[in-house]
């Protein structure tokens, strides 16, 4: 009797091992049409912004769940909003927008628009538009940006795989570089650690040097798949990365050249097209379900019926 107790004890203690009990805190948006794809998040505040591909505007979740709206519907004729991020040294929310109502319907759309894109900066105080950046391509979609410690912002353009560049020295949108070989750039981010960008792709997770702009696709071990990542987060050598249903943790090497090893943070039946997040005073804020595939209507370039769709879940999660 006493082998068999024992055995299933090191059993219990080992599946016991391997549950990872986080703390998690849940913001719940009743307005399901939001359609959000871009979260943002000011340590200083502890406020989320997070944005509206169909109702085309940002709203704002305080520290103590209250929900508002940063910027109404169509403020400054801005359309979908994809990625966003706040820069806390100049008190500014960046933001992409994109009019692409053949794949993200948008309220109100125009199809002499379709396929236009720009990136906006608002003031965090004044929640007023300070600039807008427009990007002069035939057919282009602005999708996901990272913002460094001197100013820059850093976005990718995911339709001609491009990078762009906001030079914080000249104030002027300029093509920064483009990946060869590297298709659907979507996730960026940046790592003053390693003195570069890290973006997704349909092949994997590049690294650019920002001083020579030498790219290279980071390694991996057997069995990490790091292809197809949407939102991407740079952690304490880490990359954070959604993958639709689920959100995942990358631990890189001490170059960080290589994925080294591979953990889920959080994934649940819940989730739907989790696709962005921020990290921020110790935990992970992010979409669970978006719903920008479910809660679409293909056919009609629309979204489906609201009571089809459900509450937009946040979730704030212990890093």
């Amino acid at each position: 009797i006493m082998p068999k107790f024992l055995t299933l004890f090191f059993i219990l203690f080992l599946l016991g091992g391997c549950a990872v009990n986080r703390d998690k805190k849940d913001y719940v948006l009743t307005e399901r049409n939001l359609i959000p794809e871009g979260t943002a998040f000011d340590a200083r505040t502890e406020t989320i912004y997070i944005g509206s591909t169909f109702k085309r505007k940002i709203v704002q979740i305080s520290n103590d769940g209250k929900v508002k709206d940063f910027i109404p519907e169509k403020y400054e004729g801005i359309t979908s909003v994809v990625g966003i991020e706040v820069d806390p040294n100049r008190d500014v929310l960046w933001a992409n927008t994109a009019h692409a109502n053949e794949v993200m319907p948008l309220t109100d759309p125009d199809p002499a628009k379709d396929w236009m894109t720009s990136i906006c900066s608002f003031g965090l105080k004044t929640k007023k538009l300070i600039k807008k950046y427009d990007l002069h391509v035939e057919k282009a979609f602005l999708n996901d940006l990272t913002v460094t410690a001197n100013g820059d912002v850093f976005v990718t353009e995911t339709v001609n795989g491009h990078i762009y560049r906001i030079n914080s020295t000249t104030d002027s949108l300029e093509l920064f570089l483009t990946p060869v070989g590297f298709d659907f750039l979507n996730g960026i981010t940046y790592s003053d650690e390693h003195n570069s960008l890290f973006v997704s792709s349909v092949q994997g997770v590049l690294k650019i040097n920002l001083e020579s702009k030498a790219y290279t696709l980071l390694k991996t071990i057997d069995g990490i798949d790091a292809a197809g990542i949407d939102g991407l987060s740079f952690y304490k050598n880490k990359l954070i990365g959604h993958q639709s249903s689920k959100v995942s943790v990358f631990h890189l090497n001490e170059n960080g050249n290589e994925i080294v090893k591979y953990e889920v943070l959080d994934t649940g039946d819940e989730f739907d097209s989790s696709t962005t997040g921020e990290a921020g005073n110790g935990y992970y804020y992010f979409i669970v379900n978006s719903q920008i595939r479910s809660g679409i209507d293909g056919v009609h370039h629309t979204i489906k019926p609201e009571d089809s769709l459900r509450n937009v879940i946040i979730r704030r999660i212990k890093l």
